[in-house]
């Protein structure tokens, strides 16, 4: 009986310990692919339009990475930005893309726009 109650504490143990390092490798993967697509954003994108956001797929392929580990690494990290017109695109500059026009004066908006 003692026999049998030491097997049965010790898979409890066991098992205790086995989740712990499965989560524990799950969250450290999770820490290392958010770093990893930071940096990545941060020298691959620019603070000028047209140049500071960059969709999933690009994102996937310049990491490495599958597509849902890299949706969830920037969803979980603060400081990507996220912004959804049609399709799924990140920054670590800003949550939406500037405008061209952005830091323009009136008079040099008005030469753009002029045909």
């Amino acid at each position: 009986m003692e026999y049998m109650d030491n097997k049965i504490i010790t898979g409890i143990i066991l098992f205790i310990i086995l989740g712990l390092l499965g989560w524990f490798k799950i969250k450290g993967f999770s820490i290392f692919d958010r770093h990893k697509i930071y940096k990545w954003l941060k020298s691959n994108t620019k603070d000028e339009p047209g140049e500071s956001h960059v969709d999933t797929i690009t994102i996937a392929k310049g990491n490495k990475l599958p597509e849902d580990r890299v949706r969830s690494a920037c969803m979980s990290c603060n400081k990507i930005y996220r912004y959804s017109n049609g399709k799924e695109q990140w920054s670590v500059w800003r949550e939406q893309p500037q405008s061209c026009y952005e830091g323009l004066s009136k008079e040099e908006i008005r030469k753009r726009i002029e045909f």
